[in-house]
């Protein structure tokens, strides 16, 4: 068990825990306002998730109202991705001692079919539905998918990829 010794913050007021700091026998750092600078790791990190994120809303053309579920996946990717400073480990193995499962990774935006419930459904209905993965549900082992008829967010453990497909992506004939 590891024990944190300090925290280092901007002077946001979201940030300031300073009974639980106090209780905790941690240490409380602030920066100066308006210098990043001196939060240099931490804004660092930042900018490396906003990369990761723009680079999966670009390929995807998912639109903007799912940015979160976009910077939660790049969250997902970047903790799962080895990093030569952890002895080509990632993350989430440094943490969990568990080498990730990199069979369940999909491509962000793309289109799936998640399997509708034979209890939910009459003998001639579809058999799925059409969907767009949005990411990895945080403690539950399913993906996080939008209904593309309903615009209606679930999870689901059933769903085939088509990890070339992107059902936001309009192709223009005049750039061809």
């Amino acid at each position: 068990s590891t024990r944190v010794k300090g925290v280092r913050s901007d002077n946001a007021p979201e940030l300031l825990f300073t009974e639980l700091y106090k209780a905790k026998g941690i240490a409380s750092f602030h920066s100066c306002p308006e210098t990043p600078q001196q939060n240099s790791v931490v804004e660092r990190k930042h900018q490396h998730i906003l990369n990761v994120a723009r680079s999966l809303l670009f390929q995807s053309n998912v639109p903007l109202p799912y940015w979160g579920d976009c910077i939660l996946t790049a969250v997902h990717l970047i903790n799962r991705t080895p990093a030569p400073i952890l002895d080509n480990k990632s993350p989430f193995e440094m943490l969990t001692s568990k080498v990730p499962d990199y069979n369940q990774l999909k491509v962000f935006g793309c289109l799936c079919y998640a399997s509708t419930s034979p209890k939910n459904r009459l003998k001639f209905d579809p058999r799925a539905r059409a969907c767009v993965f949005l990411g990895y549900p945080s403690g539950v082992k399913g993906y996080k998918l939008l209904d593309l008829e309903s615009h209606s967010l679930f999870i689901s453990r059933h769903v085939i990829f088509h990890e070339e497909l992107f059902p936001f992506v309009t192709s223009d004939p005049s750039l061809e």
